[in-house]
């Protein structure tokens, strides 16, 4: 089936996009700042209520599996509800449940508050994605997902800083944390013409062979969600077992999350220039090699911090060149199942990683992380290699 019309422009998008696509922005910003907030919040609030680790972990990850349970439903309803009226209902349905957790509280309800808030947000996750990716050209797509991930990356990071000023006690951090939340979502109600999904109703159907016809695609999404979720896990803890102070340890991931904001824009721009499988490549040598380097620098802050900011970039790499790699791979009318099976995998490899992660450290404490994630990041190079040697390049990209 051929894809929808898309412009042959050469800039990252047209004027009259730059607006539409600024409320689009916007509103990851917001889904960011949820996966930035809400699991710190609840982990302090749990732990102050006596939650075992367990507990708190298992809230944490109801969101990741509510995603992967609801992938298949995920067309089917952003295609009914079209992509503006998705990304506003799943957002407005986050806000409600934020709202509501300060008088349900308690493991179980919070289990399922959690999950709820999963199902949700996946909408708005994956219709913002599908949006890009159907405006965006194939001379701009990895310059646009770049914008998406760093906004995306900044949200993450605003989450921690609004705790900073709203605490962590009583209903002030839930309430403020929705109302910014649904702040976001204004700029969307004023986008006169959104694009149409003109889904493939067949496309679900086909969700296995979309996985064999781009494995290179969602292998990036399955090594994507193993290394970032372990890395954002258990680098403080690698910190601590390598005598870093808590403070210090901590700042090992704001620094790797610096990384994510500050260089997906020129990583995608190299993308669009060189092709996003070479540039793909690049960032799985980069994130193979520095886990490896991390136990000798330890001790040597000026060479620790630039080396986990690249890496942090490299790494984030992953997800938004495979999400652009993903538009060049399916039509317009495929994309929203490819879309939503992108990130069930992105998810289910979130939901492995920190336990693969953390035994790994048990059995050689702690540089069995660092082991790991060289190794996950191995396979994606292996995997691209593999592709282009069965498949040699002929074009740009």
């Amino acid at each position: 089936m051929e894809p929808l019309p898309r412009r042959a422009s050469q800039a990252p998008f047209g004027v009259s996009q730059s607006l539409p696509l600024a409320a689009v922005f916007a509103a990851t910003f917001g889904v960011g700042l949820v996966f930035g907030f809400q699991p710190p919040l609840m982990a302090f609030v749990l732990e102050r209520g006596g939650a075992s680790s367990f507990e708190i972990g298992a809230v944490t990850s109801a969101s990741a599996i509510a995603v992967i349970a609801c992938g298949p439903v995920y067309p089917r309803l952003i295609d009914r509800l079209g992509l503006r009226s998705a990304i506003v209902v799943g957002t407005a349905a986050v806000v409600a449940i934020v709202f509501v957790m300060p008088i349900l509280q308690g493991v179980a309800a919070w289990v399922a508050l959690r999950f709820l808030t999963g199902c949700a947000l996946g909408v708005s996750w994956i219709a913002s994605e599908i949006w890009l990716n159907t405006v965006s050209t194939d001379q701009s797509r990895g310059t646009v997902m770049g914008v998406y991930a760093s906004v995306f990356a900044a949200g993450v990071v605003a989450g921690p800083l609004m705790l900073e000023v709203t605490g962590t006690a009583g209903w002030r951090p839930f309430h403020i944390g929705a109302l910014c939340l649904a702040f976001t979502t204004l700029p969307l109600l004023f986008v006169r013409h959104p694009p149409r999904t003109d889904r493939d109703p067949h496309a679900a159907q086909g969700l296995l062979r979309m996985l064999r016809s781009a494995p290179v695609v969602m292998l990036a999404a399955l090594i994507a969600g193993l290394v970032e979720s372990a890395d954002v896990s258990l680098l403080p803890v690698f910190g601590l077992h390598r005598g870093l102070n808590e403070r210090a340890s901590l700042l090992l991931v704001t620094v790797f999350l610096a990384g994510n904001v500050l260089l997906q824009l020129p990583i995608g721009s190299l993308a669009d220039r060189l092709g996003r499988r070479v540039v793909l490549a690049a960032c799985s040598i980069v994130s193979m090699i520095g886990p490896l380097l991390l136990p000798s620098v330890m001790s040597a802050p000026w060479v620790l911090w630039p080396l986990l900011f690249v890496w942090g970039g490299t790494m984030y790499g992953f997800y938004t060149q495979g999400i652009a790699l993903l538009g060049e791979s399916f039509t317009a009318r495929e994309l929203a199942d490819a879309n939503a099976l992108f990130v069930m995998v992105y998810c289910a490899g979130g939901v492995v990683g920190p336990t693969v992660g953390g035994l790994a450290m048990d059995l050689w404490n702690p540089n069995g992380l660092v082991v790991f994630l060289s190794g996950a990041a191995s396979l994606l190079a292996v995997g691209i290699l593999a592709e282009a040697r069965r498949n040699p390049p002929h074009s740009s990209s």
